[in-house]
């Protein structure tokens, strides 16, 4: 096994002319042709290539896209928004820097763009406009033009456009006169279809496309365009060396031996020297055992289906496409269109087999099996390929921490400071006064249950922890000893590395919006965190403490039970013949929000206290969180609120922090969560004009509630469902309800 670290080497940008290729193709559905796009980008060494009309669907569809893309390069792309056809794909090699440009929809047709900077940024563009006149077009695409020409003069706009510039017609004439009014030129000047007309186009201005050139792609209707262009841009050259352990070279009998040989900790040590030299020592050792080595890598993705007779497929269908431009004849041409769909259905084929083998394989291994599913169907990471340094991680730490912020501003304002947490519904009679400490056999079972995800802040990997399990054992026990002993969490255990990833694919980097921070703590944090969690669940499950209609996060609970209570409760209802109304609760970043005074007051109110009390303050005050990317970290950012995310005890104490739900029971409104997910419904008879006025003034107080409770209610993101039978939805009235300055209106019935 080899322990990937940091890379050694950081980017480094080239400025100055480059010649770059670029490719345009209308690919009419790339379902099936993903490995043919590949090879055009290898064999005609593109580094851009524009796809139109990819007909991908809008629900997390990549596997074409994925098949299309070599190694070293990565795609943004943009499905299609609904019904048949459409969607682009731009695919590029990662050296080249680029950011998504963003603009306003039209209805008359539909782009992709994309910004190449430099010291003239250059803006990229491929559209597709639909066959049919649309009197908005001219007037829309001017709109398009005159943004783009705001951010740079120099402009590439490519795509099938479905105008016949072969032809004098009234559109050819007015679209001309439009590109050229923003000192376009339209570059192509030869048939780019089948049926002899110039629809897909190359326009340019500020920069002068040369070796223009068409090629006809096997099964399309649409030539391959082909050009290059000559720019200032910025060029990142990717650094093919990293930062590694050989673990698997590691003597484990050696390296368990050395770990037993370390000094216990002293018994006056405090929790913070205990893990201080814990991490110190065993990294110590793990640097004797396993130094950190630098080594060349290739990050060639591997394809090991593609096998010999594909290989002499290749070549064939090389030498029929030669042999058909050589001709033109259309014995030649069927040839050749005939080989590429045996090569097409040869690839299916190859794939098929080799996965199949694979999956069978590694059954019972559902990490693989997750690993490669992933692989083929998730999106490549653009946040991992775009230029990052340390002011990118404190500008984006500075984000998220703000945002925290604002939101807690703006709930202070409409807050009542004089007003006092309510209690929780049921007190305990008994006391959750300390911890039991566990014995070294449950600790011993809780680490070899765990996962082994490896942290950054991680003295040792969470593999090779787990093969060294009889000597650590002592070493952790201390830890969590000494902890619970001592009401003490350690600051290097309340320190979070966030790594940032994309919230959809496609999503700008550079728009902290579109991020969404991914905590990870020390795996000794975690099992720090089970031994109370477990603990903290008996008391709640032996006093009966739990919502009773909280599924989160709870034992023989999941998303399940709450499914099937809600259908359940709706379907009841529509067989009364009455009308259900649903309306499913957002809060903004509820878990970074809740007060870490109110949290401890619940706990106090469930008789929490003395030395379990005094713990759980010690474990929700003074955390700390930096950004980490690659080799780059932003500076600590402490932690002011919220529960700790990538945690096990966080979910747990929010699901403690709502606890007090009186203002649902108070209504008789009918609920269900799944920790911050909230289904509120109600049923009456489909005739109650007052239900819409009720319900507002209910959701109102609601939010009023949660404000108290420093929880943001996102109106805006609150989505309204009318449930019954198809007759009472047919005759029941259109409506909506406010939510104090938001309308919810209804979305499916």
């Amino acid at each position: 096994m080899l322990a990937h670290l940091a890379r050694s080497a950081d980017h480094m940008i080239k400025h100055g002319n480059s010649t770059i290729n670029f490719g345009l193709l209308n690919i009419c559905s790339l379902t099936g042709k993903g490995h043919l796009v590949h090879d055009l980008l290898s064999d005609h060494k593109l580094n851009f290539l524009c796809l139109n009309e990819t007909w991908q669907h809008p629900n997390n569809d990549f596997i074409s896209l994925n098949n299309s893309t070599p190694p070293e390069f990565v795609y943004i792309c943009k499905p299609r928004e609904s019904g048949r056809g459409v969607g682009f794909a731009i695919i590029h090699q990662k050296q080249w820097k680029v950011s998504p440009v963003s603009a306003t929809s039209f209805h008359s047709f539909e782009y992709s763009a994309l910004q190449l900077p430099g010291s003239t940024p250059t803006i990229i563009c491929t559209v597709y406009r639909p066959p049919k006149p649309h009197k908005d077009f001219l007037n829309n695409f001017t709109a398009l033009l005159t943004h783009f020409s705001i951010l740079s003069p120099n402009l590439i706009i490519t795509g099938d456009f479905n105008i016949h510039m072969d032809e004098n017609n009234l559109l050819t004439r007015d679209f001309t006169s439009c590109i050229d009014s923003f000192g376009l030129k339209q570059h192509i000047n030869f048939p780019t279809h089948s049926k002899g007309h110039i629809l897909d186009l190359v326009c340019c201005s500020g920069i002068t496309p040369a070796q223009c050139i068409a090629s006809s792609f096997p099964l399309l209707d649409h030539k391959l365009f082909m050009f290059n262009v000559t720019i200032k841009a910025s060029k990142t050259l990717i650094p093919r060396n990293i930062a590694l352990r050989k673990i698997n070279n590691i003597n484990l009998d050696a390296f368990s031996s050395a770990i037993s040989d370390l000094q216990p900790a002293h018994t006056t040590s405090s929790p913070e020297d205990i893990v201080f030299n814990y991490n110190f020592n065993l990294n110590s050792i793990l640097n004797t055992f396993a130094p950190i080595k630098q080594r060349s890598v290739s990050f060639n993705r591997s394809a090991p289906w593609f096998n010999f007779d594909l290989h002499c497929l290749k070549s064939e269908g090389h030498r029929l496409e030669r042999l058909f431009k050589k001709t033109g004849l259309t014995i030649h041409k069927d040839l050749y269109k005939n080989h590429v769909l045996h090569y097409k259905d040869s690839i299916h084929t190859a794939k098929s087999v080799c996965y199949s083998n694979f999956i069978s394989w590694s059954e019972g291994n559902s990490k693989t099996l997750f690993s490669l599913f992933s692989k083929i169907t998730k999106p490549p990471d653009l946040l991992l390929n775009s230029m990052v340094s340390s002011d990118y991680c404190n500008s984006l730490m500075s984000f998220f921490t703000s945002k925290i912020s604002n939101i807690h501003q703006q709930l202070h304002a409409t807050r009542d400071p004089l007003s006092e947490v309510e209690p929780i519904l049921t007190t305990p009679s008994h006391l959750f006064s300390s911890f039991s400490l566990p014995s070294v056999t449950e600790i011993l079972n809780l680490i070899r249950e765990s996962k082994s995800f490896t942290c950054q802040l991680d003295p040792l990997p969470t593999v090779l922890l787990k093969a060294c399990l009889p000597s650590l054992v002592p070493l952790t026990s201390t830890i969590i000893y000494s902890s619970l002993s001592t009401r003490v969490v350690p600051a290097t255990l309340k320190t979070a590395c966030i790594t940032p990833i994309l919230k959809k694919p496609g999503a700008d980097p550079t728009n902290f919006d579109d991020l969404r921070p991914i905590s990870k703590l020390p795996f000794i944090s975690k099992i720090l965190e089970k031994v109370v969690a477990s603990q903290l669940h008996s008391y709640l499950s032996s006093h009966n403490l739990y919502e009773q209609f909280q599924s989160g996060f709870r034992p023989q609970h999941s998303t399940e039970t709450a499914l099937v209570k809600i259908t359940n409760d709706l379907l009841m209802a529509a067989d009364s013949g009455h009308l259900s109304i649903l309306v499913s609760l957002d809060l903004s970043a509820a878990f970074d929000t809740i007060s870490h005074s109110i949290l401890l007051k619940r706990l106090a109110s469930i008789s929490i206290c003395h030395t379990s009390l005094a713990w759980f303050t010690s474990y929700i005050s003074d955390r700390t969180q930096f950004i980490q990317l690659k080799s780059h970290s932003s500076s600590p950012s402490p932690v002011t609120a919220g529960v700790p995310q990538g945690s096990v005890l966080g979910p747990l104490l929010f699901i403690i922090y709502l606890l007090p739900r009186y203002i649902f029971h108070k209504y008789n409104i009918d609920f269900h969560c799944y920790a911050d997910d909230t289904q509120l419904y109600i049923s009456s008879n489909p005739n109650a004009s007052l239900l819409p006025i009720s319900l507002s003034n209910r959701l109102s107080e609601i939010r009023s509630w949660l404000s108290q409770n420093l929880l943001e209610l996102n109106s805006n993101k609150t989505e309204l469902l009318l449930i019954g039978t198809a007759s009472v939805l047919k005759n029941s009235p259109n409506f909506s309800i406010n939510i104090d300055d938001t309308t919810v209106h209804h979305l499916y019935r």
